[in-house]
């Protein structure tokens, strides 16, 4: 959902205002949604795709970084490893049933990701919740950069494991296969290829 209001939204509208004749009918939410059964032209998906019924175009790549405020890391510590991850309060996702275990990049083990099974104290199915959870210094998490690059920037948070890489996620556009995809349905997915791919918006504020 954060996405769909910050960066898609913004994106979707200004298209639709330069193409008189398209129209828009847009449904934010965090979870997956049947597009064959509702009727959808398009979708959004965020994560490892695993619909084999799906078309998919891939927007950008997702960085994820593990975070907490300068408050909780007074007062706990950071941690020095990934290891060190399972003595820390977490906050969780509840949209996802394995949001306990969080994925790093190995560099042991190159494609094969290594898994840590933490606690968390917080469970949300919103990832703005997750963030502003931990900007009151309730714990760590592990968020994408475009729900924390703005609290990162303005030191509310800060990265906790800077050495340690959290598994990224793709952004993808994705549509059924059984279906007629229209000019205008491939208009609106190649206009978003072409905004998010490169350095998507959240890394380039990142980095101003």
């Amino acid at each position: 959902m954060t996405f769909g209001v910050k960066y898609l939204g913004p994106v979707l509208f200004s298209f639709i205002s330069n193409h008189p004749r398209l129209s828009l009918a847009l449904e934010l939410n965090d979870q997956i949604t049947d597009l064959s059964g509702k009727g959808y032209d398009l979708g959004i998906r965020i994560g490892r795709l695993r619909d084999s019924s799906l078309v998919a175009r891939k927007l950008a790549v997702s960085r994820r970084v593990v975070c907490c405020s300068p408050t909780y890391a007074k007062r706990a510590g950071l941690p020095a490893s990934i290891d060190e991850l399972t003595s820390h309060t977490c906050i969780g996702y509840a949209n996802v049933s394995s949001s306990h275990i969080w994925r790093f990049d190995s560099s042991e083990t190159v494609g094969v990701p290594r898994s840590l099974v933490v606690r968390s104290r917080i469970v949300t199915n919103n990832g703005e919740s997750m963030r502003d959870a931990a900007i009151a210094g309730l714990g760590i998490t592990i968020l994408p950069l475009f729900i924390v690059a703005d609290a990162l920037k303005d030191g509310q948070l800060i990265n906790a494991l800077p050495h340690a890489y959290p598994v990224a996620d793709t952004i993808y556009a994705v549509y059924p296969k059984n279906r007629h995809v229209s000019i205008k349905v491939r208009s609106v997915v190649d206009h978003l290829v072409a905004v998010f791919s490169g350095d998507p918006p959240w890394e380039k504020e990142l980095k101003a």
